[in-house]
């Protein structure tokens, strides 16, 4: 979609729960993909991945069990 990108920055909470809550920076339960600690970060990077190429309803399922599991 964007063409001769040099560098990305991401900005998010970088305290995962439930230490985030008492460092004043609250994030969802679940560990984001790019957290070093996230288990299924690969697993749910390619199912996305999959899904934005050829979206369909029947994908959801694995792609939250996958980041729910993180």
């Amino acid at each position: 979609m964007l063409e001769d990108i040099v560098k990305t920055v991401l900005r998010a909470p970088f305290a995962p729960a439930p230490r985030g809550l008492f460092a004043g920076s609250p994030s969802l339960s679940p560990k984001p993909p790019y957290f070093v600690t996230n288990r299924t970060s690969l697993t749910t990077v390619q199912r996305v991945t999959h899904f934005t190429a050829a979206p369909g309803i029947t994908k959801l399922p694995g792609i939250f069990n996958s980041a729910l599991r993180g």
